[in-house]
């Protein structure tokens, strides 16, 4: 992600940023120079699985993935969407902000929505599952259409 120092400055000063998303691998909830995200400050935030959150990566990059479960009490097992092995430990403290919602053709999604709420059991429930969905995406070419 670009303008990392304005970003965390922004969650910093003001509490939140909107930003687009890029890269593919939260696909397919959010398609890069399509999705605005909006991203809170986690100050004293207690996180739970599905979360999205937002945190640097070893080479210094802005990171939106999901929390897949906690590993123990100072870290937590995240993926991406459109991944399903590639799992990573982070701690607590290396995570900038947390996604409090999304705009989707200029309606804002969140927790409360139910589609979301659906997808989120599903997505999150079980990696094979998600392996098995995105192998039909793939199979079927939406993806490749989808990522152009």
């Amino acid at each position: 992600m670009r303008n990392m120092g304005k970003i965390e400055e922004c969650l910093k000063n003001l509490g939140y940023v909107i930003i687009w998303t890029k890269g593919s691998s939260m696909w397919p909830l959010f398609k890069e120079g399509k999705s605005r995200v909006q991203i809170v400050s986690c100050e004293g935030n207690a996180f739970r699985k599905g979360d999205i959150v937002l945190y640097r990566n070893i080479d210094d990059t802005l990171i939106l993935h999901r929390i897949l479960k906690a590993a123990d009490e100072e870290s937590f097992l995240v993926c991406g969407d459109h991944q399903w092995k590639e799992i990573e430990k982070i701690r607590k403290d290396e995570i900038l902000g947390v996604v409090q919602g999304f705009y989707v053709k200029g309606s804002f999604v969140d927790d409360e929505t139910l589609w979301y709420r659906v997808y989120k059991k599903i997505w999150n429930g079980n990696l094979t599952i998600r392996r098995c969905c995105l192998a039909f995406l793939r199979l079927s070419g939406i993806e490749k259409r989808c990522l152009k």
